[in-house]
């Protein structure tokens, strides 16, 4: 059950990245920092690799979310929208706090800001109208959402306690809001 489940959740998720690639109807001066990102290497998080690349990318992933969620939550008019935002928010915050601490356990520095591109792409995505900013946050939120999945369950099967703790928990997250982010973007026919 929980294969096919897991199998539910992948599949859901090529088919929406794939749905997501569609650009066509964002404006042409507004760049997705999520489309030109790579998906980071996670392979050597799973191997006991750099812990502090790991730690950086889930800073900057959580930030990110969080500070789209917020966005969301006051410009979305769609209930759906507003609802899964301030979940994201809550969400995230959380998980900043929990990775901030895991952090200080380890003495890694964490980013304190978003890369300029990132907060460039927010400030685009205040300019945006309603609907093609609903449009376009689900989309990301899908993207960003399998992506973190991919970086959580890499440093889910990592020898150090603490991060696969903290991992897993992040993973479950991420799972749940990628599928509820794939519900919406089903429910709004974009």
């Amino acid at each position: 059950m929980k294969n096919n489940h897991l199998l539910a959740i992948f599949t859901l998720g090529v088919i929406s990245l794939s749905a997501c690639r569609n650009t066509e109807n964002i404006n042409a001066s507004t760049t997705d920092s999520t489309i030109a990102q790579t998906i980071p290497d996670t392979a050597t998080v799973s191997r006991g690799g750099d812990i502090s690349a790991f730690m950086q990318e889930a800073a900057i992933d959580g930030m990110m979310q969080l500070e789209l969620g917020k966005l969301a939550a006051q410009k979305s008019t769609n209930k759906l929208i507003k609802r899964f935002a301030e979940v994201i928010v809550k969400d995230q915050t959380k998980t900043i706090t929990d990775l901030k601490a895991l952090s200080a356990s380890k003495s890694i520095a964490l980013p304190s800001a978003l890369p300029a591109a990132d907060l460039k792409h927010i400030e685009e995505l205040k300019n945006m109208d309603v609907a093609a900013f609903e449009k376009h946050y689900i989309d990301m939120m899908i993207k960003d959402n399998a992506a973190a999945i991919d970086l959580y369950k890499a440093a889910s099967v990592t020898g150090d306690v603490k991060i696969r703790n903290f991992s897993t928990k992040a993973l479950r997250m991420s799972e749940r809001h990628f599928k509820r982010a794939g519900e919406i973007n089903g429910n709004a026919g974009y």
